[in-house]
């Protein structure tokens, strides 16, 4: 009997010391998690500069723009993408990405806008729809569909139409002119001078307490994010244009073994950096270490974008959409980061969009230096 409980009483304190070691290791994981996230949450400010670097360096056929002051006077018969302190189109254009503390809409423009900015204003007819965000919104012009636009002032100047719908959010809202649709207000104040097809008014209460806040976040989180995410889409449809044979080689990749490849792509990733910290404590080491981990950090910062690809590229071939490339990339990205905004569940997918996307580009490398050096031996 005395044997039995000693065996019992060893079997509870090798439970006890395992699940010691269980909590350990979930609270390492958990830990490592963690920084990884913030890792990826901070590097993300990178993405401006890398765009811009982008821009900068791209030919003629993009029509990208960018410096400290960009303005487009003469006119540009292809899409529009610009980035600056201030931007200034004086110049009819097909289409329209800009972002900049001003952004000045002066000439018409066939297609789209997209724009954000401290200051943004549309003061000639956009031919597709508008989307705005900024500090300060005038809409100046006749819009041909939609029209959707947050900020801290929105306002639909007198004599302008919005063809189809609008949706605005914002601390203070005009409507001057007309919106032959269904016009949908979420503001603290919302002056109605003008005419809607119909009228939603949903009105934010103020809290004085929470207006600060408001106004910070205007003025610099949420916009910074909002440029960054234009930023992101702007570098992926480069580099779906110009390197389109990788990206569906790491669709391939995706698209194979699936749940095998996240989990991997995550172990690998957290490796890769405990790898990177040791090499970097050597001082033979260091300089690798910085390069290697600026590496590592472009590519985590453009799984999202194989990931968005392969997204949309699979939501076009089950739709019978037969659109190309760009824009199945388009479609693909936006319900991606749609996916982002849902509490919990969006860091969830963040870390799986982060691991498969990683994995499928060691992948898709690891075919490529494979054909090579079969070549090579040929």
């Amino acid at each position: 009997m005395r044997g039995m409980r000693r065996m019992k009483r060893m079997r509870r304190m090798r439970w006890s010391e395992g699940g010691v070691r269980w909590q350990e290791a979930i609270y390492l994981m958990s830990y490592i998690f963690n920084v990884l996230v913030d890792v990826m949450v901070h590097s993300r400010a990178m993405m401006i500069l890398i765009v811009l670097l982008f821009l900068s360096a791209s030919g003629e056929a993009l029509r990208t723009f960018s410096g400290d002051v960009v303005a487009i006077d003469s006119p540009v018969e292809d899409d529009v993408f610009a980035a600056g302190n201030i931007v200034s189109i004086n110049a009819p254009v097909d289409s329209l990405v800009a972002a900049g503390s001003t952004v000045n809409i002066n000439a018409p423009v066939k297609g789209d806008v997209i724009a954000a900015g401290s200051q943004v204003s549309v003061s000639s007819d956009v031919g597709g729809k508008v989307v705005a965000a900024g500090g300060t919104v005038n809409l100046g012009g006749d819009i041909g569909t939609n029209l959707v636009a947050a900020g801290g002032q929105v306002s639909i100047l007198p004599g302008r139409t919005v063809a189809r719908d609008a949706l605005i959010s914002s601390g203070a809202a005009l409507n001057s002119g007309r919106v032959n649709g269904t016009l949908t207000v979420h503001a603290s104040s919302f002056n109605n001078t003008g005419s809607a097809g119909k009228v939603d008014f949903y009105k934010i209460e103020k809290k004085e307490d929470m207006a600060p806040a408001r106004e910070e976040r205007w003025g610099g989180f949420d916009l910074l994010n909002l440029i960054i995410i234009i930023g992101y889409l702007i570098l992926g449809l480069i580099l779906v244009k110009y390197l389109s044979p990788l990206f569906r080689m790491v669709d391939e990749e995706i698209r194979t073994s699936t749940l095998l490849k996240t989990g991997l792509g995550f172990i690998v990733v957290i490796a890769s950096f405990i790898a990177l910290l040791l090499v970097a404590v050597t001082v033979v080491g260091l300089p690798i270490a910085l390069l290697s981990t600026f590496l590592m950090i472009a590519a985590l910062m453009s799984s999202g974008m194989f990931v968005s690809y392969s997204l949309g590229r699979w939501i076009c071939m089950k739709g019978n959409l037969r659109q190309g490339d760009l824009v199945c990339f388009a479609i693909g990205f936006v319900l991606l980061n749609l996916l982002f905004l849902i509490p919990y569940l969006g860091g969830l997918v963040s870390i799986v969009s982060m691991s498969l996307g990683f994995a499928g580009l060691l992948y898709a490398l690891r075919r490529l230096i494979m054909a090579a050096s079969n070549r090579a031996a040929l």
